[in-house]
């Protein structure tokens, strides 16, 4: 009966054991002394105790025997160990420090950002509202935020909330896509659609420096209606603009003897009738002036400027090298004829961060950057078709409907330019183009890249990507075998065939030599 009641006794110590590692586990977690961790603790006490209960004789001669002499000289050592260990983390938890070990300081920020964050005078708040969907992403940023954090002292903090769990909060701050971040600072607030360190440093920029960042639409002329929620109003464009702390308002030309003197950028979306020759002197005197304009312009089919003479397409050819064609975009690439898809993008900072992301013109015209007095091309094509588009010129038969393809010599051939960009470095003034605004009304705004593309096309006209420049950090690529291929085939035959079926053979070896002695 005793006998088999020892048997019974190491299920204690096993017990007991494991109640200590919940209990460690649990005040890591916690760093509370709660009643869950009462409770393993008891358990592991009883465990102990019911041990001894069961086989005294084993304790008895673990507590004196040789054994016990050897194992209290490790304990004494393992618990000096563990004492020096408790220490040091003590003494790191008192004195933080952060230390990048990674060769190109991948978790460091930039010097320009560092700078900012030690002059930052007023406390600043992050807001990441991403959903479960975008759990990748957000715990990725966690790493940059934190950085934030520290480096400003704790001036700047950050907090992420689901946008569905938090609609008020999303209502608030204007949040129309998943994976948003809102810089705030006292009343103000500004979106960052990328989550780069560059973008959130603008933007904490452009929140401790606030000034009038003002953008007039042109009106008058049967543009896009900024206040609009119609499929072809602006109103998303105009709600985009807003909650980057920019302030909109109309402008119409027609009434006004000079361009606003606050305007940081002039948007004309979607002229339906031509500009005056006075219109195009107001527009001239604001750029000399260094100011930003941002054109989209449809094709002329069916509007009052079909057939008529153009001064703003005159004007722009020769001040700025960017001729506006009187065609219509017709690309097969697309799965609609007469959409085209941006199948190239140019190195701007207009479209630096959309290299992966497309963006399509629906019913657009073409552009062309025309070579200046001395040869040089003074405008650069942003957006370019593939090969399979062209610019149709034959408008009669785009409206009756009839077969049509590219016509050599009369319709304008591929790759197409869909937009472009000029700038005059000894004023600062900046001019984006663009061959068709219906990319940037509701209809279209949030699909793929083409909200990101107009409000970056505004940003830039205003000036507004210069106001920090941070060192891009060179990322060294490190590989312990070479990235081919064979490479990967050699390490799937090695680690998955060849070592599994090394230790079968060891194993069959084995076997056979012990059943020949047997």
């Amino acid at each position: 009966m005793r006998r088999g009641r020892k048997r019974w006794a190491p299920i204690g110590l096993i017990a007991a054991a494991a109640a200590l590692v919940f209990a460690l586990v649990w005040f890591i977690l916690k760093r509370q002394f709660d009643a869950p961790l009462q409770i393993a603790l008891a358990a592991a006490v009883l465990g102990v105790a019911g041990t001894v209960l069961l086989d005294p004789g084993r304790a008895r001669e673990a507590l004196t025997g040789r054994q016990a002499r050897y194992g209290s000289n490790a304990l004494l050592i393992s618990a000096a160990f563990l004492g020096i260990l408790v220490v040091l983390n003590y003494l790191a938890s008192q004195n933080p420090q952060r230390l990048d070990l990674t060769e190109d300081k991948t978790y460091t920020l930039s010097s320009e950002t560092e700078l900012f964050l030690g002059e930052l005078k007023s406390p600043a708040r992050i807001i990441g509202f991403f959903t479960d969907e975008a759990a990748g992403t957000r715990d990725n940023l966690r790493l940059l935020l934190d950085q934030y954090r520290f480096e400003s002292g704790g001036r700047v903090d950050y907090e992420f909330l689901d946008p569905i769990a938090h609609p008020i909060e999303a209502e608030q701050y204007k949040v129309t896509r998943d994976a948003t971040l809102v810089v705030t600072m006292g009343e103000a607030f500004e979106t960052v659609q990328f989550t780069t360190e560059q973008e959130i440093t603008r933007a904490l920029v452009r929140l401790a420096n606030p000034e009038e960042r003002k953008v007039y639409f042109l009106a008058g002329h049967g543009e896009g209606d900024i206040e609009s929620t119609e499929e072809s109003g602006f109103s998303s464009l105009k709600d985009s603009l807003v909650s980057k702390n920019y302030e909109i308002a109309a402008w119409n030309s027609l009434n006004s003897p000079e361009t606003p003197g606050d305007a940081l950028v002039i948007v004309v979306a979607g002229l339906k009738a031509p500009l005056s020759a006075e219109e195009i002197g107001l527009l001239r005197a604001y750029l000399e002036k260094g100011g930003g304009l941002v054109i989209m312009e449809d094709p002329t089919p069916g509007t009052a400027m079909e057939g008529k003479p153009d001064p703003l397409a005159e004007y722009l050819a020769e001040s700025w090298g960017i001729g506006i064609n009187d065609d219509v975009v017709v690309d097969l690439s697309s799965s609609q004829p007469f959409v085209g898809v941006a199948y190239e993008y140019a190195d701007h900072p207009i479209t630096e961060r959309l290299q992966n992301l497309a963006s399509y013109f629906r019913y657009a015209r073409t552009l062309s950057t025309l070579p200046g007095d001395d040869g040089s091309t003074r405008a650069i094509s942003l957006v370019l078709t593939g090969e399979d588009a062209w610019g149709e010129t034959d408008f009669d038969a785009l409206l009756a409907g009839d077969t049509f393809g590219y016509d050599e010599g009369a319709d304008t051939p591929p790759p197409l330019t869909l937009a472009a960009v000029a700038d005059n470095p000894e004023n600062d003034s900046r001019l984006a183009v663009f061959g068709d605004s219906d990319f940037g009304s509701n209809a279209d705004f949030y699909v793929l890249a083409n909200g990101d593309l107009v409000v970056n096309a505004i940003d830039w006209a205003a000036k507004q990507d210069s106001l920090i420049d941070i060192t891009p950090k060179q990322v060294t690529q490190r590989y312990i075998v070479p990235p081919t291929v064979e490479a990967t085939g050699l390490i799937f035959l090695v680690s998955v065939v060849g070592l599994p079926a090394l230790t079968a053979l060891l194993g069959a070896s084995v076997w056979w030599s012990r059943r020949k002695r047997a």
